[in-house]
Order: structure tokens, then sequence, then C-alpha cells
């Protein structure tokens, strides 16, 4: 079984390590988008820019705390209000700044896509953010089921855990090879759609592994489960269907 160190357990998620490589998480991916190839893709002006800056911006603000509340809205029912507007979803913040740049990009009439140039970024930022996450402990509220596979992890609890964090940094790696393969850049914005549907499906796929698919950790906050699912796995569901058409499209063209 892997052991978080007691030193990084201590710190916990809002401790500072997190919160460090959180930071070098938005700069890493800032730096990627400044520096990618958006010279090849076409560009609204600086105003409409703007203008899509700020509705990714927002929504992404929006949906991370609005999915982080239903996902958790039994158990903050008795928090402070501090509670309800300090956590944050990723699954939340990618699908509110998707409707956020779609909203914003018709209020300024930009039709052509925009997203290709956030693929790399992306992929790196929440590599880096969630090794912040997997060496935060339960307090991060990502940690994984108890599971007795010989790569489980103590996240300070002494509970041997999925690590799924880590497992996530996996698929984003596989992701990153798969988005870059030849057949899925044919069409504007093909990489980015492509990004979403792996993240998406692969995040529904590891909330099995994670409350409240098994046991809480003690001072940890359980998930409420809707019907079958829980939140966040009812919003990846949500947009893997809007990315319905693309997902046909590459289909019919490998049958071609």
């Amino acid at each position: 079984m892997l052991s978080t160190p007691h030193a990084l357990t201590t710190w916990g998620a809002p401790g500072t390590l997190h919160i460090l490589l959180e930071m070098a998480a938005f700069a890493i991916g800032g730096l990627l988008y400044w520096r990618g190839p958006r010279a090849k893709m076409k560009m609204p002006d600086a105003t409409s820019r703007w203008a899509i800056v700020a509705g990714a911006a927002l929504g992404a603000a929006c949906g991370s705390r609005v999915l982080y509340v239903l996902e958790y809205w039994t158990a903050l029912s008795d928090q402070p209000w501090q509670m309800w507007l300090g956590g944050k979803t990723l699954v939340g913040a990618l699908l509110g700044g998707l409707a956020g740049v779609e909203v914003a990009k018709r209020a300024v009439g930009w039709k052509d896509s925009t997203g290709n140039g956030f693929v790399i970024p992306l992929l790196a930022a929440i590599a880096v953010g969630r090794l912040g996450c997997q060496l935060s402990g339960v307090a991060d509220q990502t940690y994984g089921n108890p599971t007795s596979l010989p790569w489980a992890w103590d996240y300070g609890d002494g509970v041997p855990r999925h690590p799924t964090s880590l497992y996530e940094i996996i698929g984003l790696a596989l992701l990153a090879w798969l988005v870059y393969r030849p057949r899925f850049g044919r069409e504007p914005g093909d990489r980015f759609r492509l990004f979403m549907v792996g993240y998406l499906a692969l995040r529904f796929l590891l909330e099995f592994l994670k409350p409240p698919f098994g046991p809480v950790a003690s001072g940890a906050l359980m998930p409420d489960r809707w019907g079958a699912f829980s939140a966040i796995q009812w919003s990846c569901l949500c947009g893997l269907t809007y990315y319905l058409p693309a997902c046909r499209r590459w289909l019919n063209t490998q049958e071609a």
C-alpha cells in the first residue's frame, strides 16, 4: 500500500501544497495557451475575445459551484454558508465554461470554433491540479473507496483507498494521445470536442470508485445519489448527450 507522507497529509486541502499546485496548474495552462498554435486558428477581434473569455470565466465559476451544491446537497443543509460558496467541481467548471462561451459567442456574433487552443492547456492544468488533490488527504473530497489492491493509497486516515486522482492523470495522458490522432482533427473544434467526450466519460466511470458508491471518510462530506448516479455523473451524461452528433460523425467517418 502506498502511503501519503505525514507532512503532506497534515497540510491537507486547502493546505499550502494544494494551493501551490493549483496555482501552478493555472500558470502552466495559461502559459501553454498563450504560447500555443493560436495563430493557425481564426480568432475574433479583441473585444469579442474578451467577451468570450469573460463568458468562459463566469460560466466556469457558476457551474463549478452549482454542481458542488447539487453533489453535496444533503450534507450542506446543516453547514455554514461559507461551505456552500467555497466548494467547486471540475466537471461543473468545464460544462459551465462551455455554456458561457457559447452564450458569449452568440452575443458577439462569432460562429467559428475557439476550443482547440484550450485542449493541451486544459490537459496539463488538470493533471497538475489532480496531483495536488492526490497529495491533500481526505479533506479534498477526491479520495477513492477502500480497496485491497497493491497500489492502494493511504490518504492519511489509515484506510487503503483507490488513488482516483492518479487514475485520472493516467486517463488524461491517454486522452492526450487520442486527441491528436489524425482522424480527429478534420473539423474545426474537433479536438476540443474529443477532449470533452473523453474527459466526461472518464469522470463518469471514476465516480463509481468514490462515495456515494462507498463509505465516506471520517470528517468528509457524503455526496448525494440522485437515483442511480451522483450529480457529477448526471452532468457528465448531459455533456456526453450534447456531443452525440460529433460522436456519430466520427463513427460514420471510420466506417467510410
